[in-house]
């Protein structure tokens, strides 16, 4: 598009009286934008979880509903931190895990989310940039060949046809064809870009990432049913536990999260109860399963306020200067004992050798 532009649309901005020269400068500054922000989300790592980095990411508590403590990933074998996911496409364990995305050919995590939404807000602001100016040049033809005022004609039969807004629309598309479907281009994906940003951004105001929204919605599912069970249990009369129940979203896979959704098999809700005595007898003594009250809707305890969401996205926990100190420490633990591992080997060798 932009070599299209280059190519074919300078010229018009050279004859327009209403968009200046200066957007030919502006031009390529915007284009220098876009591929720095496509590079940057595409090289900058999303935070990879190790055995040796696990205490760099480790500082989201477990909320018990999506994340639940004392889990090993049964991919790579390591615990599986709050927040946190395996992406198959990358094959690693990620920080604060929101999805793969195919534009940018890289996991989007805790340490380059950021970079993905400047990406879109970068793009949104240069496809609405783009269609305005292209608009403004190809209106300033109109005005100046007096457009809709001519008269046409069908090209192979000569046939005279009076101007419209139709007729104009064809002659512009057939006069500047490669620029007419840049603009039809950029104006759609412009509408698509904003509303992928404007949901990228609502989910980081509510403390969420894009695996963390799908997952919740299964609860959003699970509790919506049990509810309307509950609720028609206790109108009907049927037995009811007095008790109330929990929702989990246990991983039975590493399914993928990506710029499309959730795969097919991926996070499946299950409910555990509270109590015990699932099953009563009714009137005729016969033992019958008990409905669940499921009680309220759990909260995010990640959702904590919108300035501190967008906080955590922009200054990355792992990056803040608490979480390098206590991975440095970490390191240099290991480290320390490695050594000292290799050098009680290296004196056994020794003896060894003496005997």
């Amino acid at each position: 598009s932009w070599s299209i532009v280059l190519t074919h649309g300078y010229e018009l901005v050279d004859k327009s009286k209403s968009v200046s020269n200066y957007h030919q400068w502006v031009g390529y500054l915007v284009c220098m934008a876009c591929m720095f922000s496509w590079r940057k989300a595409m090289t900058t790592r999303p935070g990879y979880i190790t055995a040796k980095t696990i205490v760099k990411f480790d500082h989201y508590p477990y909320d018990n509903i999506l994340f639940v403590e004392k889990r090993i990933c049964p991919t790579v074998g390591i615990r599986k931190i709050a927040r946190s996911k395996f992406d198959r496409v990358s094959g690693r364990h990620v920080a604060r895990f929101d999805h793969y995305c195919g534009w940018v050919g890289n996991s989007l995590g805790e340490e380059n989310y950021r970079y993905f939404l400047l990406f879109l807000a970068v793009h949104v602001g240069m496809c609405a940039y783009g269609t305005i100016i292209l608009v403004r040049c190809l209106y300033d033809e109109i005005v100046e060949m007096d457009l809709l005022n001519a008269t046409f004609y069908i090209a192979g039969t000569g046939e005279a046809v009076s101007a419209s807004k139709i007729v104009v629309f064809q002659y512009l598309m057939a006069r500047h064809f490669a620029l007419a479907g840049t603009l039809l281009l950029m104006s759609v994906m412009g509408l698509v870009l904003a509303a992928f940003l404007s949901f990228h951004l609502y989910i980081t105001a509510k403390g969420m990432t894009t695996n963390e929204w799908y997952k919740w919605r299964q609860v959003s599912l699970w509790h919506r049913n049990a509810k309307k069970e509950y609720d028609a249990a206790v109108k009907e009369g049927r037995p009811v536990k007095v008790f109330e129940t929990t929702i989990q979203v246990v991983d039975t896979t590493d399914g993928d999260v990506g710029c499309t959704g959730q795969s097919g098999d991926g996070d499946v809700g299950k409910a555990e109860d509270r109590g015990e005595g699932a099953a009563v007898k009714d009137g005729n003594n016969q033992c019958v399963q008990a409905v669940a009250n499921p009680g309220p809707f759990p909260t995010n305890i990640y959702n904590r306020g919108i300035r501190e969401n967008f906080m955590e996205v922009i200054f990355p926990r792992s990056l803040r200067q608490d979480a390098l100190e206590r991975w440095k420490k970490a390191y240099t633990e290991i480290q320390v004992a490695t050594e000292t591992q290799n050098n009680e080997n290296k004196g056994d060798g020794n003896k060894q050798k003496v005997q």
